[in-house]
């Protein structure tokens, strides 16, 4: 497996580091290191891929990532709304930031099985996203002590949630080497499928400057995905974002997320997201009502 490889230094005077990442849209490329990763999206949507897995993320977004776990966050240009649209709270440690042994102690049993399970990427309920929000609005605005303080209190309480693994493939199990070439490919990709624009296996192949069934292949060993699967995972993840979020039709949403056919997109959407489109909507409609953000 082949990512960027990313260098984390916190300042002489921390013990873990915090990103306050604003923008018009979220600068993330695919990545890794050997920090635990906390990431809130406090504005914006868009893709997220942790491990093996391609899915949607909005504001209110909140994942636990693992060490040397390959992640992604993708903003489409054409979304973003102001120079502040995109907009990431990020916390990153290593487990000896207060201490050698501190998450060996009996009472850090949970936040230690947590913290195991962050290899395959961990997600979190929105209620728990609503109570970590606070937290870590507190803890980028302490210093000292209070800083170390409010990244346990946190990690306690997501350990007390009901959080859910992400990846199939841990970080563990991922040979990782430093790959540019991946990401340029990925951002090609996104934005020519956030343009309209046909994405082929031959045509980005080219732009990789190999044959197709060379880059085929390459393509599944660097990312754990075929070709068409990625494809397929990136317009699904775009068409949840239009379903919980707009009052389009299903057949609008279809097409609009890059699906030629009705039929083709409910049936890889029923694969990806194990419901038809209209469960997956009305699951989200006791929520909230859709409201559409381009509006």
């Amino acid at each position: 497996m082949r990512y960027a490889y990313e260098k984390i230094i916190p300042g002489t005077d921390r013990s873990f580091h915090t990103i306050d990442q604003v923008g018009s849209v979220i600068a993330c490329v695919f990545h890794v290191h050997p920090e635990y990763e906390l990431t809130y999206i406090e504005s914006s949507y868009g893709t997220r891929f942790i491990g093996d897995n391609i899915g949607m993320f909005d504001a209110g977004d909140l994942a636990l990532i693992g060490p040397m776990v390959p992640h992604h966050y993708y903003n489409s240009p054409l979304d973003s709304t102001s120079d502040r649209w995109g907009h990431a709270k990020v916390i990153q440690f290593k487990d000896d930031f207060a201490g050698s042994r501190l998450f060996d102690l009996p009472e850090m049993h949970k936040i230690r099985q947590m913290l195991k399970q962050s290899a395959f990427g961990l997600t979190f309920p929105r209620e728990m996203s609503q109570t970590a929000r606070e937290l870590i609005r507190e803890l980028f605005a302490s210093k000292g002590p209070r800083r170390i303080i409010l990244l346990l209190e946190l990690l306690e309480q997501l350990s007390k949630s009901d959080y859910r693994c992400l990846s199939t493939i841990s970080g563990e199990e991922l040979e990782v080497k430093p790959d540019h070439r991946m990401n340029g490919i990925l951002r090609y990709i996104n934005e020519h499928l956030a343009t309209g624009q046909p994405v082929t296996l031959e045509k980005v192949a080219a732009k990789a400057c190999m044959n197709p069934q060379s880059f085929s292949r390459y393509f599944r060993k660097t990312t754990c995905k075929c070709f068409i699967d990625y494809i397929n995972e990136i317009k699904i993840g775009k068409a949840c974002h239009l379903l919980i979020n707009t009052d389009k039709t299903i057949a609008e949403v279809c097409y609009d997320s890059g699906f030629s056919n009705l039929s083709n997109f409910n049936r890889h959407f029923l694969k990806v997201k194990k419901m038809s489109p209209k469960q997956y909507r009305g699951s989200y409609s006791s929520v909230a009502a859709p409201v559409d953000r381009k509006k």
